[in-house]
């Protein structure tokens, strides 16, 4: 079976700060079981990136401000026939749960940057090659540790993150469910639109067609151009007609 590939772009800050965030998110979820030493100084790098990113004052009112869109847009859809009150009602819930939980905490992520034990790795990572061991003889023996003493410290970190990750998987999940594929056509390899207010563009596409999409423009406009590897430029732009499913969000 041809393999499918979903690209997805955001046109605004807020979106672009968003997939970034689930990005560092995913990758922590796929290093945190990991046992060879490489692999675990990667999951504090990444774990340290989170953090100077959600340091951003503009993230926990930007996530309550879509909770409250996602609320307005489900009252409204609660009048619809079509609509099973059952499951929005449900959907309601966890939009008000999340919007409750999150007015409650204070700072993002405040008790890991306070963290004594993570607080002077994370200013040692911010320094190339600050994660020698003559710097942080503390993080030689923690990983020297037994697995289970690990993966029990790892639990209670990430676990301060939980409610982030949660509202933020929420409202881009929602986000995503607002947009419907539809089949396109890009003429030797170009397809422009405009953008009508939509905040993210998700592009499916056949790896057999041997490109990948590039998306340039923003809220009112969007041009996309379909790029194939070469050997002599890195990149260059496909001649032919390619078909893909877009969905704009």
């Amino acid at each position: 079976m041809t393999a499918e590939i979903v690209y997805e772009h955001p046109l605004n800050t807020k979106i672009r700060t968003y997939l970034r965030i689930e990005h560092l998110f995913a990758q922590l979820s796929g290093l945190r079981q990991a046992e060879a030493e490489a692999q675990q100084l990667s999951f504090f790098s990444t774990l340290f990136n989170l953090l100077d990113m959600l340091d951003r004052n503009d993230i926990k009112p930007d996530l309550l401000k879509d909770l409250e869109r996602c609320e307005s847009q489900l009252v409204q859809w609660s009048t619809h026939p079509a609509v099973s009150d059952q499951k929005l009602q449900s959907i309601l819930q966890q939009a008000l749960r999340y919007q409750t939980a999150l007015l409650r905490c204070g700072k993002l992520a405040v008790p890991l940057k306070d963290d004594k034990f993570l607080a002077p790795l994370r200013q040692r990572f911010a320094l190339p090659g600050g994660c020698c061991y003559f710097d942080v003889p503390q993080l030689q023996y923690w990983l020297k540790l037994p697995a289970a003493e690990q993966q029990q410290q790892i639990s209670d970190w990430l676990a301060q993150l939980a409610l982030t990750e949660q509202t933020l998987a929420f409202v881009l999940n929602f986000i995503r469910q607002r947009g419907e594929f539809m089949l396109l056509q890009a003429e030797n390899g170009f397809y422009q639109q405009n953008a009508e207010q939509y905040e993210l563009l998700r592009i499916k596409y056949s790896q057999d067609c041997c490109s990948f999409p590039t998306v340039s423009g923003n809220r009112y406009r969007y041009a996309i151009r379909f790029m194939q590897l070469s050997e002599q430029d890195g990149r260059s732009a496909c001649s032919n007609d390619i078909s893909f499913q877009l969905a704009c969000c």
